[in-house]
């Protein structure tokens, strides 16, 4: 027993260690110094007394916990990564199976892995050796006519390398840190022509024929049903959500199911318990029963490619089954505990991993919670009880997870897991009897795929017609790490793990009725009052890339948006949706009072019709200018929102911060001028007590020029027009709004080189204004309480 603690403490330490490295950097060598004291104390205590040794192991495991994770964020020194910035040729080896994904602009993007050999910089004679490995975008045009390479060919690209970059706002899923956990540490972007097959020796692997099958079992369900059918098939079978409608994606979200879309622990669950009740109806034994059921856990494993999600999953199946054989079901909280801390040691950054995260969260719900919980439903009928028992415990272990990352929790979870789980878990079981039976013999295999579409179309209508149900879904606030603590600590009191004998809730309602009742009464109202307590203003300047959003918060937690940011060149990726919404959403705005477009553009403007969709918004006030196709796609679906024209001198005050429209062309409330571009651009005045802040947009010389007219006050932050480019920002407007802050909203390497020098040296030296960028800080907050500032940035 003793061990089995020691297990559980180590493991949390670790993870502890892990998480307080990526805080701030650390001084090694001290580290590795007090390690060495500590298992110097831990080797003392086991010949003095065993038990004596757990407190000093689990400080040695939380100090190696931080080791590991700053040896794992040095690279080394030949590593591709430190020729970023450089146009080069990249020499490697395509490790997997080329992505394809079409573009709909007319072609193709390829996503290659490299495992780089050599690099040669652009002004060098020779290559030299390099290492690590480069994710590639090449964009193959409808008319090109070489042949893409395939897994194993050695290539050499010729292109700008860049630094991994994502976007750095907080509860947005990380990206970069998942790209550096498969080792991948820089990235290009190419053209066909600018990639070269050098060596076109194909080996074997097993990931290409695994992947050639699989094509051809989409491609047979594709021809005898509709594709999105298909790619809600495959992404049951195999994971992924490519293809799939993202309507029923928000559908399944909403619903409390999306987790069904991709191989995890359920799906082996699933597996697992098929083939043991497939064993018993044959008499089979259970240890024959159990291999079996860890054979088919393995063997579904591989066809699902082996990603690491799809290996944690069959891990933590595989614990399960194995407490199963070994009748120590007690034992599964340490086998659980023994596996996170191999992972971890393994791979530290999986800490950071969502995927980790809620597999271990929700296989740690079901362990510690699951019989509590089918306990407290005493005398419910066996079939709601059992599954209401496993949602339940599943959903308590990650709710500070879904609170970070999506802020929504999903209420009819409760009833889809039992009308609607039992028929995905049928299309599983069907669909993967179909895929074996298709693979031998085809014609059998495509009867059972057009049942499987039949039960799909009424799964996906069910799903709907949940998801559509008022306050299926609420939202929960992100509660961070010391929230997510008192979190689990109420939860283990509840659940009855309490040191000390501490009384618990049934104990201390018995004995104090009134006191707990009362108790529990202070406790709301505390949190009702400091939720409605008057705040710090709050302006957000969020990371959009190549665009602007900025968010305003009042004291009283009203919020106004001004701009929406928004994607180039075709992509399908809505920022709106994708980045503001969640972003919104992380800092408790679930409704809009005002949403304010500078002007059209689309990196100002794109991402509105998809804030409108996840936000409710009250009005929208637009600059005077013929709609662009971003701004009609938002009001082509903001049918209740107020639209409301800007014009110069416009007020409106919330909570005491008040919103001026000192700029706009079309004149004044009676003007009905359009102006067009950058010209168009709105300039709004924020003031709370004796700050201020100046969003620009795209204003450019000429409207700093007319700007100046008007005898415009200083401001305490300009938000830098035009992202910084060397035709705004003028020395005279400089002078004149005389600000000690200047932000400017630029993408990470953007194509049109923002911010440029000169814009950067009138502000600094010139203005002597302390600057930050979206590209380097990521997401930058004020707080002012109307006497003082203070500036916060994502990045440190």
């Amino acid at each position: 027993m003793v061990f089995a603690n020691c297990i559980i403490y180590v493991c949390g330490a670790f993870a502890a260690g892990i998480w307080l490295a990526g805080i701030r950097d650390w001084h090694v060598p001290t580290l590795v110094m007090l390690a060495i004291v500590l298992l110097s104390a831990a080797l003392w205590h086991v010949q003095k007394k065993m038990q004596n040794c757990i407190w000093p192991l689990t400080g040695l495991f939380f100090i190696a916990g931080m080791i590991y994770y700053c040896q794992e964020m040095v690279l080394p020194a030949d590593d591709i990564s430190h020729y970023a910035g450089q146009t080069v040729i990249v020499e490697g080896m395509v490790d997997g199976v080329p992505e394809i994904h079409e573009t709909g602009i007319g072609g193709r993007q390829l996503k290659y892995l490299i495992n780089v050999e050599t690099v040669k910089p652009l002004r060098s004679t020779n290559a030299v050796r390099a290492s690590g490995k480069v994710r590639i975008y090449v964009h193959h045009k409808d008319n090109d006519k070489g042949k893409p390479a395939a897994y194993g060919n050695k290539i050499a690209v010729n292109g700008q390398l860049l630094e991994l970059h994502g976007y750095n706002n907080p509860g947005q899923i990380d990206i970069t840190m998942s790209l550096k956990r498969q080792g991948v540490t820089a990235r290009m972007s190419a053209q066909a022509k600018d990639v070269k097959i050098v060596e076109a020796h194909t080996p074997f692997s097993w990931r290409e024929r695994l992947n050639r099958w699989q094509n051809s079992i989409i491609k047979a369900m594709q021809e005898v049903m509709p594709v999105n059918d298909a790619a809600i098939i495959t992404a049951m079978l195999f994971g992924g959500y490519e293809g799939i409608d993202k309507d029923v994606v928000a559908d399944f979200t909403t619903t409390g199911l999306i987790h069904i879309l991709s191989v995890s622990g359920a799906h082996m669950a699933l597996v697992a318990g098929v083939v043991r009740w497939f064993s018993s109806r044959i008499r089979l034994g259970s240890l024959p029963s159990a291999v079996l059921a860890i054979m088919a856990i393995m063997i579904y494993a591989v066809m699902s490619g082996l990603t690491p999600p799809v290996i944690r999953s069959a891990l933590m199946g595989l614990i399960s089954l194995l407490a199963v054989m070994l009748d120590r079901e007690n034992y599964a909280p340490v086998a659980l505990a023994a596996t996170a801390l191999v992972m971890l040691i393994y791979q530290p950054l999986l800490l950071y991993d969502i995927s980790f995260q809620l597999s271990l969260g929700a296989t740690a719900g079901l362990v510690l919670l699951y019989q509590p919980t089918l306990a407290a439903l005493k005398g419910w009928p066996a079939w709601l009880a059992g599954p209401l028992a496993v949602t339940v415990s599943a959903q308590l272990g990650v709710v500070p997870f879904i609170a970070w990352y999506f802020n929504n929790f999903s209420v009819i979870s409760f009833v889809a897991n039992i009308i609607i789980l039992p028929g995905v878990e049928l299309i599983i079981i069907l669909g993967l009897a179909g895929v074996f039976i298709y693979t031998v013999f085809p014609a059998g295999g495509t009867v059972i795929f057009v049942l499987l579409s039949l039960i799909t179309g009424g799964i996906v209508m069910l799903t709907a017609l949940l998801a559509s149900v008022p306050y299926s879904s609420v939202y929960i606030p992100s509660v961070g790490p010391a929230g997510s603590l008192v979190f689990y600590i109420v939860l283990a009191w509840v659940y009855g793990w309490r040191p000390w004998n501490i009384k618990g809730p049934r104990q201390l309602a018995g004995q104090w009725p009134k006191t707990s009742m009362l108790t529990a009464v202070m406790i709301v109202l505390l949190l009702i009052v400091a939720n409605w307590y008057p705040h710090p203003v709050t302006v957000h300047f969020i990371d959009v890339g190549q665009g602007d959003a900025t968010l305003v918060i009042t004291p009283l937690g009203k919020a106004v948006l001004i701009d929406t940011g928004g994607s180039f060149g075709g992509s399908n990726f809505d920022i709106g949706e994708r980045v503001v919404a969640p972003y919104l959403k992380h800092y408790g705005v679930t409704a809009i009072e005002y949403l304010i477009l500078t002007h059209g553009h689309q990196d100002h403007a794109g991402g509105a019709a998809g804030v409108a969709s996840h936000i409710k918004i009250a009005n929208i006030m637009l600059a005077r200018e013929d709609y662009t196709p971003a701004v009609q796609a938002l009001l082509h679906g903001s049918h209740k929102a107020a639209i409301i024209p800007a014009y110069t001198g416009q007020v409106f005050s919330l909570d005491r911060v008040v919103f001026t429209i000192i700029h706009t062309p079309g004149g004044n409330a009676k003007g009905n001028t359009a102006a067009a571009g950058n010209e168009a651009s709105s300039v709004i005045r924020v003031s709370y007590g004796q700050h201020s802040f100046l969003i620009t947009g795209d204003l450019e010389a000429k409207g700093e020029e007319e700007l100046l007219t008007k005898e415009i006050p200083p401001c305490t932050v300009l938000k830098v027009g035009h992202h910084g480019s060397e035709t705004s920002t003028t020395l005279p407007f400089l002078q004149a709004v005389n600000p000690s802050f200047a932000v400017i909203s630029a993408g990470y390497n953007n194509r049109f080189g923002h911010p440029h020098p000169e814009t950067l040296a009138r502000l600094t030296d010139k203005q002597n204004a302390i600057v930050y960028r979206t590209d380097k800080h990521g997401a930058i907050v004020f707080t002012s309480d109307g006497t003082t500032i203070v500036a916060d940035t994502y990045v440190k």
